[in-house]
């Protein structure tokens, strides 16, 4: 029975092991993104798949002649679950697939709240939405990346929903190391 039980273990660490080691994607990443202030962490969930988490920084500002300014920073969340398809014929090829250099389809959820965290201009509704996009995202040897993503979504607001462009577009640097 220990025998058993031993094979049983180093069966199990031998499939975990190699399972890590044959992912394209990265176990973990993060990137500062830019031109909207922006923090993601990635983790790498299967071969090619990821979840993703970013925290956006957004900015609003009102005025007029004769009226009062106003500004707001408000926080946008997105979410989403990523499938990069492309990254076995982009090391066939010899490309990059450091820092999840490739292109993926993914579901995104995205909610942008009506109260700004500074400043005292209030938006009407907060807003969450859902939908598919299709990216593109390409990381350099010293960390700079750039992304690109659009598709259509669903949105909803406390008073109002219907369909949407989903577009985003950053560059940034991917901190800490890549393969």
């Amino acid at each position: 029975m220990k025998n058993f039980n031993f094979l049983f273990i180093f069966f199990v660490c031998t499939v975990y092991v190699n399972a890590q080691t044959q992912k394209n994607v990265e176990n973990h990443q993060v990137q500062l993104g830019l031109p909207v202030p922006a923090i993601l962490y990635e983790k790498g969930l299967g071969k090619n798949t990821t979840a993703s988490l970013e925290l956006v920084v957004g900015f609003g500002l009102r005025g007029c002649s004769g009226c009062e300014t106003d500004f707001g920073i408000y926080p946008t969340l997105r979410g989403q679950f990523r499938y990069y398809y492309n990254m076995e014929r982009r090391l066939d090829k010899g490309k990059n697939i450091s820092g999840n250099s490739g292109n993926y389809i993914a579901a995104v959820m995205v909610y942008q709240d009506a109260n700004p965290i500074f400043g005292d201009l209030e938006l009407a509704e907060s807003i969450i939405g859902v939908g598919p996009v299709y990216g593109l995202q390409r990381t350099y040897k010293r960390g700079f990346f750039y992304r690109l993503e659009g598709g259509v979504g669903y949105f909803s607001t406390q008073s109002d929903n219907g369909l949407g462009p989903i577009l985003s577009a950053r560059v940034g640097w991917v901190l800490g190391k890549r393969r």
